[in-house]
């Protein structure tokens, strides 16, 4: 019986949260924004300058800054067809194949992200709006999304090497998932008859 304790691919968590509440209050301020901008501009007349590019340039912490923490929780898009099929060790080592291949990708984007959010720095560059608008903070928002998937992946590649090396004592990496399995299907089809 495996016991239960922090999973090393768990031990980024604290981070993660960090960066999914970043996300999370850089939602509730676009939602502000938005709400404020669309009741000035139809009840005053007067829409909140700059209020579109704000929001769009924001909008790349908030499609960045979660999906590590999504991935931490196993609640990342996959394929689990062939991968619920495979047990012990060869789980493990499929694991340990999609978040090698993940990883490597992650830290080519880190790599690309840095060097794009650089280059903006380094010119100052400006949306053209009424109001100014600093593009490089956008794209320090995909860099540090892309920086975190990152360390997140490797940190799931390095608990998959775990598993390979003692499969008896280390749990696989599982996939949530809300479609019901075929237990929980029967169990659910049994509750059904009895009623």
């Amino acid at each position: 019986m495996l016991e239960k304790k922090t999973r090393f691919y768990e031990k980024p968590m604290p981070l993660m949260k960090f960066f999914s509440i970043v996300c999370a209050l850089v939602m509730l301020f676009n939602f502000v924004l938005i709400t404020c901008d669309v009741f000035m501009r139809f009840v005053f007349k007067s829409p909140i300058q700059g209020a579109t590019e704000i929001v769009t340039m924001l909008m790349a912490w908030v499609a960045y800054a979660g999906l590590a923490y999504t991935m931490s929780q196993n609640r990342h898009m996959q394929l689990g067809a062939v991968y619920d099929k495979l047990h012990g060790r060869k789980k493990h080592i499929m694991s340990f194949i999609i978040y090698a291949i993940a990883t490597l990708m992650f830290c080519i984007f880190v790599v690309a992200s840095w060097k794009i959010f650089w280059v903006s720095w380094e010119i100052h560059e400006k949306a053209v709006a009424a109001v100014t608008v600093y593009v490089f903070i956008g794209k320090f928002g995909t860099f540090v999304g892309w920086t975190l998937l990152a360390i997140q992946s490797a940190f799931m590649m390095v608990y998959s090497i775990q598993g390979i090396r003692d499969p008896e004592n280390v749990e696989p990496i599982g996939i949530v998932s809300e479609i019901p399995d075929e237990e929980e299907l029967s169990a659910f089809e049994k509750e059904g008859e009895k009623r």
